[in-house]
C-alpha cells in the first residue's frame, strides 16, 4: 500500500519509494512508544492504513499527534473516516491535545474541514541535491 500511495498520488516523483525504509518505519510504529499504526482489513487483505507519530510540539510544547500517512485502496474508499476517528481516539488516549493532518489535495482539505479541522499552513518542497 505504501508504494501505491507514493506512486499514485501527488507524492509521485516527489517522495522516493524506499521499501526498506518503509518497513523500518512500520516496525517502529508497531513496536515504539511514540507512534501507532492502524489498518483496515477486508477479506483477509489489508486495504487501508494510517500511521501516527506522537511528539512534543517543538514550539508550543503541547503533546501532538502527527499523521505520517493515511491511505485507503481506491476500491475501498469510504471506510477511511473510521481510521481517522480511531487515530483521534488514540491521540486522546495518549493525552495529546492536537492532531496534525496533511492535505495533499483540495478534496482532502475539504474533508478535513468538514470533520472540524482548521487550515494551518501549506507545505512546499524543493530538491536541493
Amino acid at each position: 500500500m505504501g508504494e501505491r500511495f507514493l506512486t499514485e498520488t501527488v507524492y509521485r516523483g516527489r517522495v522516493t519509494v524506499n521499501p526498506a525504509q518503509m518497513a523500518i518505519l512500520v516496525e517502529a510504529l508497531i513496536t515504539g512508544e511514540n507512534g501507532e499504526i492502524f489498518v483496515v482489513e477486508h477479506a483477509g487483505e489489508l486495504v487501508g492504513m494510517i500511521g501516527l507519530l506522537m511528539l512534543q510540539h517543538p514550539i508550543a510544547g503541547e503533546l501532538t499527534v502527527s499523521e505520517l500517512f493515511w491511505w485507503m485502496e481506491p476500491e475501498h474508499r469510504g471506510g477511511g473516516i473510521r481510521l481517522l476517528k480511531r487515530a483521534e481516539q488514540w491521540a486522546r488516549e495518549q493525552g495529546a491535545v492536537k492532531v496534525f493532518m496533511v492535505a495533499p489535495s483540495a478534496d482532502v482539505a475539504t474533508l478535513y474541514e468538514r470533520l472540524g479541522y482548521e487550515y494551518l499552513e501549506a507545505a512546499y518542497q524543493k530538491a536541493v541535491a
